[in-house]
């Protein structure tokens, strides 16, 4: 239950604010023992402490910086399984040079592949798109043959699932 009232942030502020007043508190009654004053003494001494502005500046500093480097690492949407599996998102046809990229994505913890593209590495820099099912460029032996990406898709999702079920024999 305290940790539900701590995280509702109305009731975490009241409960924060109460510790900081209890430990105040208890400050003030060890402060007027030790030192034979009332307690009013030692808030009224509160109220008249000084702080310099550079030391608050250099507190607020260095509280942002232990912030940022406490700071936890998000958690993925995938599991260490998973995100090793969506890894294998190319391949390469070594005969034709027809490289093929994709997403891999999970359905109740079965991988599937969507944004199948085709890409023709035949040529000199960066792989070409393929338009339709073959590569743009004329002169091209992958412009004169065309590619059937649903044959693709279930090929690579085969592969795809035995790659899954390896994995999660380990």
């Amino acid at each position: 239950m305290f940790k539900k009232v701590w995280t509702d942030p109305v009731w975490s502020k009241v409960i924060s604010a109460a510790i900081i007043g209890l430990a105040t508190f208890i400050y003030a009654i060890v402060k007027s023992r030790i030192d034979n004053v009332s307690i009013g003494e030692v808030y009224e001494g509160f109220l008249q402490l000084k702080v310099r502005i550079i030391y608050v500046i250099g507190g607020l500093i260095l509280f942002l910086i232990l912030k940022s480097l406490t700071k936890k690492k998000s958690k993925s949407y995938y599991s260490n399984k998973q995100q090793k599996l969506r890894e294998f998102n190319k391949t390469t046809d070594q005969d034709t040079g027809i490289m093929f990229r994709w997403g891999v994505y999970f359905n109740y913890d079965k991988p599937f592949i969507s944004d199948l593209e085709a890409y023709c590495t035949k040529h000199e820099g960066s792989p070409i798109r393929f338009v339709g099912n073959s590569c743009p460029i004329n002169n091209c032996e992958n412009h004169r043959q065309s590619i059937n990406l649903h044959f693709v898709k279930n090929h690579i999702e085969s592969v795809l699932i035995d790659n899954w079920d390896k994995i999660n024999q380990k």
